[in-house]
Order: structure tokens, then C-alpha cells, then sequence
């Protein structure tokens, strides 16, 4: 072959080559990433802490209140009836409140959490019956009645030790991650 077919040649195979690779097809996309899990979104951290403060404000609430129970007094029988049943009732308010408070929080960012809620609701409950027909049996009383009396005392008594498991809100949820992280930040949840 001669040097100007040889030329003529190559040019050709070179000008098919660039028409061939214009129309070649696009290399396939590089395989994606492994997707991993998601990592909390600043909205979860915000649910989970706004959460912790609703759980753990209402516990709050419950302490405050019963800090400021009033004190049992007087020198008669009547004058004590009445101090016990102002008692009764002002633990009755406080832990109604709480369980209100509870009874309103939404379903938690987490399954623990709700879990806490329930147990906690339910002993703030019991505690609250418990109160209540305290009061109403002491109030139904006779003036002196000193057995009446030692009963609203048993039940007071009663209705403290259900609320006495349910006073750390956060230790109710460490075993959450999210929570526990929440609890950190979270305002009603600080001593």
C-alpha cells in the first residue's frame, strides 16, 4: 500500500472511531453507596426532647406540689380530721394534675418511652384512687373518729408508695438512647 492510501486510511478509521464513539452508548452509573441507616433528623431530636419535657415536667410538677403539701396540725380530733382531710385533698389535686398531664402526653418517639408512660401513669393513678376514697371515707366520717382518722392516715400512706417508684423520670429511660440524649437537653427534665 502506499503512503497516501496508508494516510487516506487511517484518517478513515480515525474519523469512524469519533462518529462510533458519538454514538456509543453512556457507561452505566457507578453502583450506588450501600444505604446505611438514617441517622436522627434534627425533627426526632426535637419531637424526643420536646417529649421528654412533657414526661418529664408533669413528674416535676407532681414533686413541686407535694413539697408544698400542707402540714398536718390541730388539737382536737375535729382540728385534725380537717388538717388530714386538707391533706388528702391537696395530694389529690396535685396528683390528678399529674395524671392529666400524663394521660396528655403523645405517643413517645420511641417505644421505651411509652412503656415509661404507662408505668408511671399507672401508679400516679393508683396513688390518685387511692387519695380520693381516702378523703371521701375520712369526710364521711363522724367528728371523732379516730378510726376514720388511722385509715385516711393507712391511705395516704398507701398512695405515697405507689408515687415513690415513680419520681426519676429520666431513670425510667435510659435503656432508650434517644430519649436518655433527649433528657440531657431537655429543660423540666434538669434538677
Amino acid at each position: 500500500m502506499c503512503a497516501a492510501h496508508k494516510r487516506a486510511a487511517a484518517a478513515g478509521i480515525a474519523l469512524a472511531a469519533a462518529v462510533l464513539a458519538g454514538c456509543a452508548p453512556e457507561p452505566a452509573p457507578a453502583p450506588a453507596a450501600p444505604r446505611t441507616a438514617p441517622s436522627p433528623s434534627a425533627t426526632d431530636s426535637a419531637a424526643a426532647v420536646a417529649w421528654m419535657n412533657g414526661f418529664c415536667g408533669a413528674v416535676k410538677d407532681f414533686i413541686d406540689g407535694n413539697n408544698k403539701m400542707p402540714s398536718a396540725s390541730g388539737e382536737t380530733v375535729e382540728a385534725i380530721k380537717k388538717s388530714t382531710s386538707d391533706q388528702l385533698g391537696h395530694y389529690a389535686a396535685i396528683l390528678a394534675k399529674t395524671v392529666d398531664s400524663l394521660g396528655a402526653l403523645p405517643a413517645a418517639p420511641v417505644p421505651a418511652g411509652d412503656a415509661a408512660k404507662r408505668e408511671f401513669l399507672a401508679k400516679y393513678t393508683s396513688a390518685r384512687d387511692k387519695t380520693v376514697n381516702a378523703k371521701a371515707g375520712l369526710d364521711a366520717a363522724g367528728k371523732d373518729d379516730t378510726v376514720a382518722q388511722g385509715r385516711a392516715v393507712d391511705g395516704l400512706i398507701a398512695a405515697q408508695k405507689d408515687t415513690h417508684g415513680a419520681l426519676d423520670p429520666v431513670a425510667a429511660v435510659l435503656a432508650a438512647p434517644e430519649l436518655k440524649a433527649a433528657a440531657a437537653t431537655a429543660e423540666r427534665c434538669r434538677p
